[in-house]
């Protein structure tokens, strides 16, 4: 008698454990040799946002939030205007930093990624020249198109 009452809750509680599992959003996770340091790549599809996590430290680092910019055909990015970006969370100082996360976002807005985008950067706070800068953007932005499908 009072075991089925008991049953029945946990079987509820299993259903929406697995509603949760089947509404997880899809993520692809790439990892990377950059000038030869190792860098990981996450790229999530929330449906009205994507995040691109970039880091070589293990952590999250700075976050910034691109918007704007509107989306145009296929490899059309070099008329677009760059998306406007803003920190979140993190160092709200550093223009290479917002330079990185800026031209990951329009690359993946030139090729029709029609959604915020939230860019996430942990990397090394010195040391990281130009150059190393522009082949962690390249990665990201390669693989994160890949990710995406577009």
């Amino acid at each position: 008698g009072n075991w089925a009452v008991w049953s029945a809750p946990a079987s509820r509680e299993n259903d929406r454990r697995r509603d949760r599992r089947s509404m997880a959003s899809p993520s692809t996770h790439g990892a990377f040799e950059v000038d030869g340091v190792h860098t990981e790549v996450l790229v999530t599809d929330y449906g009205t946002r994507v995040l691109v996590l970039v880091t070589q430290i293990g952590k999250l680092g700075t976050m910034f939030l691109a918007r704007g910019a509107s989306a145009g055909p296929a490899g059309a990015s070099a008329g677009l205007d760059p998306p406007d970006v803003r920190v979140l969370v993190g160092r709200h100082d550093d223009e290479m930093l917002e330079a990185a996360a800026r031209r990951i976002a329009h690359v993946l807005k030139g090729r029709g990624i029609d959604k915020e985008i939230l860019v996430s950067l942990g990397l090394p706070p010195k040391g990281l020249g130009v150059a190393s800068l522009r082949g962690i953007v390249r990665c990201a932005s390669e693989f994160a198109l890949e990710a995406l499908g577009a």
